[in-house]
């Protein structure tokens, strides 16, 4: 099985995919990683500050790929098996994303992907939705193992944009 965890910058997809594949037995893939190091892009983008993924490469580099955990927040375009879409406070993530160093304007677009539900939208197949505000690394990686074991789907749950409209 290929489980994608994918979500804004700073939701926990590393912290979680890294449990989870150490408690499933999968091996873990940082997208972002395997992307930079095998150079599965197109080029970098200076103003975004990221690489532009040439998803013809990464898809054939990953092709082969079983029993794994895809930790990205690209990761649910990249034909999983199963989706979890973490989400997160954007408050939360805003603050967190000043911890490491993003410059504003790629805050700014963060928090507004996170508002509009942008790796929901875009993520298709078996989809679960997980709200991570206040719960801890185990408690999540449980739920997520519940899900998968139940087959269970779960899409809408959280809504930021009522309460962060302001912020887009």
């Amino acid at each position: 099985m290929r489980i994608a965890i994918t979500g804004t910058p700073g939701v926990g997809k590393t912290t979680i995919s890294k449990i989870l594949s150490k408690k499933l037995g999968y091996e873990h893939i940082d997208i972002t990683e395997i992307v930079k190091k095998y150079h599965l892009y197109k080029e970098y983008d200076e103003d975004m500050e990221s690489y532009v993924i040439d998803f013809n490469k990464l898809n054939n580099f990953l092709k082969n790929k079983n029993n794994v955990i895809l930790d990205g927040h690209v990761s649910h375009l990249l034909n999983p098996d199963y989706t979890i879409v973490l989400r997160c406070n954007p408050e939360i993530i805003k603050e967190r994303l000043k911890k490491r160093g993003y410059k504003e304007k790629k805050i700014l677009e963060n928090v507004q992907a996170e508002i509009l539900d942008v790796c929901l939208c875009e993520s298709k197949g078996k989809v679960y939705e997980i709200d991570t505000t206040n719960k801890t690394p185990e408690k999540i990686v449980d739920e997520i193992i519940l899900a998968i074991n139940g087959k269970r789907e779960r899409k809408g749950v959280v809504d930021w944009l009522s309460k962060y409209y302001y912020l887009l």
